[in-house]
C-alpha cells in the first residue's frame, strides 16, 4: 500500500551470486580475532537477524572493558554496486505484524552480515574501557572477526538477572554458563544510569 519494494532487482541477484558462502581465513587477515572472547547477541524472542553484539569484562583496577561489535556490511556491499544503491534506495528494513521487507537481501541480512551463534563473521567494533562511574575513557574502533557465543533473549536475560545462574543452570545452561558477561553488562548498565 505504501510502495514497500518486495522485489529484488535482477542485477541485486546477480551480484548475490558471487557472495561467500561463510567467512574465510583470507578474509580475517588484517582483523583483530576476537573469536576466543563470549561475545553475546541479546534481541527480542522473534528476532531474526543478529547485527551487534556486546562483550563485557570487568577491569582489575575497577570497571569495565566493553567491546561492541556490528556486523561489517561494507565487507559485502561495496559503494556504487547494484547491492549498495538498492540498499540506499530502500534506506531501512521495514517491520510489519506479518513481514518484514529488508533492506538487504536475506542471504546477506540473516546470514553473513548476522551474528549468529558458532559461526565467524566479519565484524566492526568499538572497544572502550568505562570507569566505576560510567565513564567513557579510551576508545578505539578496529574491523575483527567473531564467533558469538549464545543468542539470548531479553527474557532470557532478565530471567538470569533476577533469579541468578543457579536458578537457571538445570533448565537453561547456556545462559547459566554466560552469567559472568550477563553480570558484568549488568553492572555496567548500572553505572552508566546512575
Amino acid at each position: 500500500a505504501h510502495g514497500v519494494p518486495r522485489e529484488w532487482p535482477e542485477e541485486v541477484l546477480t551480484e548475490l551470486v558471487d557472495l561467500p558462502d561463510g567467512v574465510h581465513e583470507r578474509e580475517v587477515h588484517g582483523r583483530v580475532d576476537l573469536r576466543a572472547l563470549d561475545f553475546l547477541t541479546i534481541d527480542g524472542e522473534d528476532a531474526r537477524d543478529f547485527d551487534d553484539a556486546v562483550y563485557c569484562e570487568p577491569r582489575r583496577g575497577g570497571g569495565w572493558r566493553l567491546l561492541v561489535a556490528i556486523a561489517d556490511v561494507s565487507h559485502y556491499v561495496r559503494p556504487g554496486t547494484a547491492l549498495d544503491v538498492t540498499a540506499l534506495e530502500r534506506g531501512n528494513s521495514v517491520y510489519l505484524p506479518s513481514t518484514v521487507v529488508p533492506m538487504l537481501p536475506e542471504q546477506l541480512s540473516n546470514d553473513l552480515c548476522s551474528l549468529r551463534p558458532k559461526v565467524d563473521r566479519l565484524c566492526i567494533v568499538c572497544e572502550m574501557t568505562v570507569s566505576a562511574r560510567g565513564r567513557v575513557g579510551s576508545y578505539r574502533f578496529f574491523e575483527g572477526v567473531l564467533n558469538s557465543s549464545a543468542r539470548l533473549t531479553y527474557n532470557r536475560v532478565a530471567r538470569l538477572i533476577e533469579h541468578g545462574a543457579d536458578a537457571v543452570r538445570k533448565d537453561d545452561p547456556e545462559l547459566a554458563r554466560m552469567a559472568p558477561r550477563i553480570s558484568a553488562l549488568h553492572d555496567l548498565f548500572g553505572a552508566l544510569i546512575e
